[in-house]
């Protein structure tokens, strides 16, 4: 039982109880007021996160159109090579397109890989998600 339960159990319990009724307005007062008081500064926290989370999310929403065209201005020059690349080598176009620097073909790797692949999922994620909470 433990702690508690040797506190509630018996003898205990009527003393508890005795004392309450003895000084019930002298000892529940404080400590209600003392809850009160906490369950108000708990609210006022709460409430505090809450309008901080929205700041935050207009913030994400404001600059949301910015971040889009950063991904296009990164993306586009390493989608233009590679698409010259490789049209140059099927069709021998005779552009004068070079390879990168092997320390390169990574980075260019990695940036298509976001321009063409996570960028259109993550957007097809969203519309997924928006059309799931419509529903």
């Amino acid at each position: 039982m433990g702690f508690l339960g040797a506190i509630f159990s018996g003898g205990w319990s009527v003393l508890l109880k005795g004392l309450v009724s003895v000084f019930g307005d002298a000892v529940l007062k404080p400590f209600l007021q003392h809850l009160d008081a906490t369950t108000a500064a708990n609210k006022d926290t709460a409430i505090a996160v809450i309008q901080a989370d929205i700041a935050a999310n207009q913030a994400k929403a404001a600059i949301a159109p910015a971040f889009k065209g950063l991904i296009y201005g990164i993306g586009t020059p390493p989608a233009i090579h590679f698409g010259a690349m490789c049209l140059s080598a099927t069709f021998d176009l005779g552009w004068p397109v070079k390879d990168l620097p092997p320390a390169y073909v990574p980075i260019e790797s990695i940036i298509l890989t976001a321009f063409f692949i996570s960028s259109p999922l993550s957007t097809l994620a969203k519309a997924g998600a928006a059309r799931l909470l419509k529903a």
